[in-house]
């Protein structure tokens, strides 16, 4: 009798196991070869043109990150007096910190770049080519220079001969945080969500371009941060902010915090919040101006 009852209850506990380790795994719909990716790792592809291609049709590019490391910027911010409304070098306007579109040498767009060196201030963080790239700032303890904490870079053209290079001013990404960012494009209008939150609309001044043969990967991380980066997926059509927290929704829970599965299995390791601990996230020290934004979908 005590076997049976023994046996009966193990089957109960097995039972509710799987169901809370592996109940929501049929939701997710993380397209790519892995879940997440660590952020530190420079040049690695998490997806390609077979899993999605970024066109000059509407599209949306969904992804999490999560940084546990940013580096310190030290140096200041290097500004310029625009002379004319289309500069030919790219940097922020002295009056108001704001970029506004490099004109390249034609197709040559090698003087509107952002210099990573000298400690910064600003950090590719993904990149499809120079067509599509996501920069960010690492932490200061200077408030001197009002300088934005992210960029969206994107390379856009007038017509085949004349092209440029226009960003999208974005909020900073916290550190110690899971932020869901979605990037949709439609036409000249860029809506990014931070979470399920319209973050920033902004139209370009030219139409963005089509993808080169040599840029259609989608490609991530930086040798001078740390954290994790993934739930990667592409969809060939324009969110709106009703389909944007639908989507949230089947990746985090409603603390904001993705259904991610740990590599590997075994019996000895519980779920995550088996016994409610769930909100244990690290304080960020030095403070910053990362930790002024809240992410959450909810």
């Amino acid at each position: 009798m005590f076997l049976e009852v023994f046996i009966f209850i193990g089957a109960i506990a097995l039972i509710i196991y799987f169901a809370l380790r592996y109940g929501r795994y049929f939701k997710r719909q993380y397209q790519g070869a892995k879940q997440t990716y660590d952020l530190s790792i420079p040049d690695t592809t998490v997806l390609t043109p077979a899993d999605f291609v970024w066109t000059t049709a509407p599209c949306t590019l969904r992804f999490a990150v999560l940084v546990t490391v940013s580096p310190k910027t030290i140096s200041s911010v290097d500004c310029i007096s625009h002379t004319t409304d289309s500069p030919t070098v790219f940097a922020p306007d002295c009056k108001d910190y704001s970029y506004r579109a490099c004109k390249c040498n034609g197709v040559d767009c090698g003087d509107c770049v952002l210099d990573p060196t000298n400690n910064g201030p600003m950090f590719n963080l993904l990149s499809m080519g120079d067509y599509v790239q996501l920069w960010a700032s690492g932490y200061t303890n200077q408030n001197d220079k009002p300088y934005v904490p992210a960029l969206l870079k994107l390379r856009t053209g007038l017509d085949a001969n004349q092209h440029y290079m226009e960003s999208i001013a974005l909020p900073a990404i916290p550190l110690q945080k899971w932020t869901v960012i979605t990037i949709v494009k439609e036409g000249r209008r860029f809506d990014v969500y931070y979470g399920a939150k319209l973050q920033v609309s902004k139209m370009t001044a030219y139409p963005p371009l089509n993808l080169d043969s040599s840029s259609k990967n989608v490609v991530v991380g930086n040798n001078r941060w740390g954290g994790m980066i993934g739930l990667f997926k592409g969809f060939n059509k324009a969110f709106y902010a009703s389909d944007v927290l639908a989507d949230a929704e089947t990746i985090l829970d409603t603390r904001g915090v993705p259904d991610i599965e740990e590599p590997g299995f075994s019996f000895f390791v519980l779920p995550k919040c088996f016994f409610g601990n769930c909100t244990g996230l690290p304080d960020v020290k030095p403070p910053n101006q990362f930790t002024v934004y809240q992410t959450n979908y909810s």
